[in-house]
C-alpha cells in the first residue's frame, strides 16, 4: 500500500489523530497516523515521534510519564532498575486543548502504538488478543492487544483526563488568566 509521506518536522499534534503505529516499509521503520479523515506514514518510530510531539510543547516524554505516576503512584510497580512497569497513559496540553495518549504496549517498546483517547469510541473483539478499535467518525482499525490492557488503559485515561482538569481549574481560578498566560508565554508579551 503506497502512504502519503509527512515530514517528522512537518508533523504537528491535532485533534483528528486517532492512533499512532508502528509500521515498517521497505526494512524502514515509521510511524503509520490515523486520523478521523486521512492516514499518512511519518518516517521515524512511534517513539521518536512521541518526543517530538513532547518537545515541541516544552516537555518531555519523560516529564509527561512522570506526571501521569504522580496521580497513579501508588498503582505501580518498580523493577530493580527503577523502570516503571505500568502502561500510563500521558496528557498533552496546547493552549486550553487536553489530549490524553495511552499506549498499547510499555511506552519504549518496538511495536507499542498510541491512541489518541478523546476520539476513542469503542472496540469489538475479533481473536483471543486482536480488537477492533472503534474511532470518531467510523474509523476502524485492527489492533493486537488485549482486552484487559484495552479497559485498563481507558479507565486510567479517564482518570488522567479529570484530574488534568481538575489541577487546571485549581491552578488557574480564571479560565481567561488560564489564556493570558498562554498568549505572553508564547508571544512573549512583557
Amino acid at each position: 500500500m503506497n502512504y502519503k509521506i509527512v515530514k517528522l518536522y512537518d508533523f504537528c499534534l491535532n485533534p483528528n489523530i486517532c492512533m499512532l503505529k508502528p509500521i515498517v516499509l521497505e526494512g524502514r521503520n515509521y510511524s503509520l497516523v490515523f486520523e478521523t479523515k486521512r492516514m499518512y506514514v511519518v518516517p521515524c518510530t512511534v517513539t521518536r515521534l512521541i518526543n517530538r510531539i513532547c518537545a515541541s510543547l516544552g516537555t518531555t516524554l519523560d516529564a509527561a510519564l512522570d506526571y501521569s505516576n504522580s496521580i497513579f503512584k501508588d498503582a505501580h510497580i518498580k523493577t530493580n532498575k527503577d523502570e516503571i512497569m505500568i502502561k500510563l497513559p500521558i496528557v498533552l496540553s496546547v493552549i486550553n486543548q487536553s489530549y490524553i495518549l495511552f499506549p498499547t504496549a510499555s511506552p519504549r517498546k518496538k511495536h507499542a502504538a498510541w491512541i489518541l483517547w478523546q476520539n476513542f469510541r469503542g472496540h469489538s473483539i475479533i481473536g483471543q488478543h486482536e480488537i477492533r478499535l472503534h474511532f470518531k467518525n467510523d474509523v476502524f482499525i485492527d489492533e493486537q492487544i488485549s482486552f484487559t490492557t484495552l479497559s485498563r488503559q481507558q479507565y486510567y485515561s479517564s482518570i488522567l483526563y479529570f484530574r488534568h482538569m481538575d489541577d487546571m481549574l485549581t491552578n488557574y481560578q480564571n479560565p481567561l488568566q488560564m489564556l493570558f498566560n498562554a498568549r505572553s508565554d508564547l508571544f512573549l508579551v512583557p
